[in-house]
C-alpha cells in the first residue's frame, strides 16, 4: 500500500492551482528543486505520473485529476483548521475578521458592531476599511472572512457566496449653503457648471460617479473635481461650494443637513461576500444574521 505524505498532496494542489513549479514554490516557501523532488517521491510511491508540462502550464494527468480531487479535501481541511485556530486568541476569545468599504465604515457598520459586541462580549473584532478591490484581495488571501460592500465584488473573486442587504441609489447632493439650494428648479446645464467633491479614484463609488458625470457630458478634464477620502466628503460639502455624488445610505444619519438635488440614475446592491469553499464560521454567520435584520429599510 502506497503511503502518501499529506504535505505532498497540498504541494501538488498548489502546483496545479498556480500552473507552475516556480510560483507554487514561492507560495509554499520551498525551493523549486525541493518541490520537484517531493513530486517525484509522490509519483514513485503511487507508481503513476500525476502531472505533465503543457505548452503554457503544468496540468494533471488522468490519474492526477482524480488525485487532485482528494487533495482538494486535504486543502479544505487545512483551511478549516487554520480558521479554527485563528479564530481563538490566547484566552479562547473568538475573533471576527471583516472588511468594509470606507463609506460603509462611516455610515453603516458602527451600530451592528456595537450591538454584536453586546451580544457576544467575549468576541474580538479585526475590522479593515478599504476600497472594494482591496477587500477582494484581503478576502482571497484569508486576511478577512467577510467583505461588506457592493455585491459586484463577487464578480472579481471566483467561488464566493454572498448575502444582499439592500439596493442603494446614487444621489447628487449639496449643502444648504450652496447657491443651487435657493433655486426652485434646476436644469442639466446648471449642474454642468458646478464644482464637484467626489470620492477618491479607485473606489467603487468614484467609478459610478465618473459614469454619472460622463452621462452629463462631463469628465475630469471638463469638470472641476476635488477628490477626497470618504470621511471628508460630507463635511466638505457642508461648506457650500461643491456638489457631491454619494450613495443614499450615507445620508441615513444626516437628517436635513443636505439638499437631495436628484437621483443620479445609478444604483448598486450592498451586501456581504465570503469564500464559498467553506461555510462562514459561527461567529461570522451570526454577524451576517444581525446585519440582515439591521439593514432593513436602508436604501
Amino acid at each position: 500500500m502506497a503511503i502518501i505524505d499529506p504535505r505532498h498532496l497540498l504541494q501538488f494542489h498548489e502546483i496545479i492551482r498556480t500552473g507552475s513549479f516556480t510560483r507554487a514554490a514561492e507560495t509554499l516557501g520551498l525551493t523549486q528543486p525541493a518541490l520537484t523532488r517531493n513530486m517525484k517521491v509522490m509519483e514513485g510511491r503511487l507508481g503513476f505520473e500525476v502531472l505533465v508540462r503543457s505548452r503554457q502550464r503544468i496540468v494533471p494527468t488522468t490519474i492526477g485529476v482524480r488525485i487532485l480531487e482528494e487533495a482538494e479535501s486535504v486543502v479544505k481541511a487545512e483551511r478549516r483548521i487554520i480558521e479554527l485556530t485563528d479564530n481563538f486568541g490566547e484566552t479562547g476569545d473568538q475573533i471576527l475578521r471583516i472588511g468594509c468599504t470606507p463609506s460603509a465604515s462611516l455610515s453603516i457598520m458602527a451600530e451592528p458592531l456595537r450591538q454584536f459586541a453586546q451580544q457576544m462580549p467575549t468576541a474580538r473584532f479585526d475590522v479593515h476599511s478599504a476600497p472594494a478591490s482591496a477587500l477582494v484581495a484581503q478576502l482571497a488571501s484569508g486576511k478577512i472572512e467577510l467583505a461588506f460592500g457592493p455585491m459586484q465584488m463577487a464578480e472579481q473573486l471566483p467561488n464566493t457566496a454572498g448575502q444582499e442587504f439592500f439596493d442603494t441609489q446614487m444621489m447628487i447632493i449639496a449643502g444648504h449653503r450652496h447657491p443651487l439650494a435657493r433655486r426652485a428648479s434646476l436644469s442639466p446645464a446648471d449642474l454642468r457648471d458646478q464644482r464637484w467633491a467626489l470620492y477618491q479614484p479607485g473606489t467603487h463609488i468614484r467609478e459610478l460617479s465618473d459614469r454619472i458625470l460622463d452621462g452629463m457630458g462631463l469628465n475630469e478634464d471638463s469638470a472641476a473635481v476635488t477628490a477626497l477620502p470618504a470621511g471628508l466628503i460630507l463635511p466638505f460639502l457642508e461648506m457650500g461650494d461643491h456638489l457631491g455624488i454619494v450613495p443614499h445610505y450615507s445620508l441615513a444619519e444626516t437628517g436635513d443637513r443636505f439638499l437631495r438635488i436628484r437621483t443620479a440614475g445609478a444604483k448598486f446592491s450592498f451586501g456581504a461576500i465570503w469564500k464559498a469553499d467553506g461555510a462562514p464560521s459561527p461567529l461570522a454567520a451570526r454577524f451576517i444574521h444581525l446585519m440582515t435584520a439591521l439593514m432593513r429599510g436602508l436604501r
